[in-house]
């Protein structure tokens, strides 16, 4: 691949908007962890299943390659900071920040627009990501307007009209 195709691509995928999510798991000792993600998709509704990408060149991809579960949280246009927080390479990520334990023992933020624990069922290679897949085991929503990653900034959706 030629430099001016890598930069091509990463610049039509600059106009792909995507949902911006905080994805967490415990580590070993417990330990929470986490990174921010704009690449996450529903796969199949029977079962449920989800898919998130994440770059090996992350700190925290050896974790989630081989956890039990992870927690998907679906960010509000109100948690901008939360996502830039998140996606800070060495951050104290979880300090203050308000998350809370799930029924399965994933980490869910209270005020996110969705949450969704998942139990990995595996991790595909692709290339220089993993294509994490999980199996939903629960999943909660709240009102609000999601926050969306769109043209390398975050931003808010606005209805283009009212029906």
């Amino acid at each position: 691949m030629t430099a001016a195709l890598l930069d091509e691509f990463k610049d039509a995928m600059a106009a792909l908007a995507g949902g911006v999510c905080v994805v967490t798991a415990l580590d070993d000792d417990g330990n929470p962890r986490g990174y921010a993600a704009t690449s996450v998709t529903s796969v199949s509704m029977r079962p449920p299943l989800l898919l998130v990408c994440q770059a090996k060149t992350s700190s925290s991809y050896r974790l989630f390659s081989r956890c039990t579960h992870f927690g998907v949280n679906v960010l509000t246009a109100e948690q901008a900071e939360l996502a830039a927080l998140f996606a800070t390479p060495g951050a104290d990520r979880f300090g203050g920040t308000g998350f809370e334990t799930g029924e399965h023992g994933t980490l869910l933020h209270p005020d996110a627009l969705a949450s969704v624990e998942c139990r990995r069922r595996e991790t595909v290679d692709a290339g220089d990501h993993g294509l994490l897949l999980g199996e939903v085991c629960a999943a909660h929503t709240r009102p609000g307007d999601p926050l969306v990653y769109h043209g390398r900034r975050y931003q808010r959706v606005r209805p283009l009209f009212r029906r």
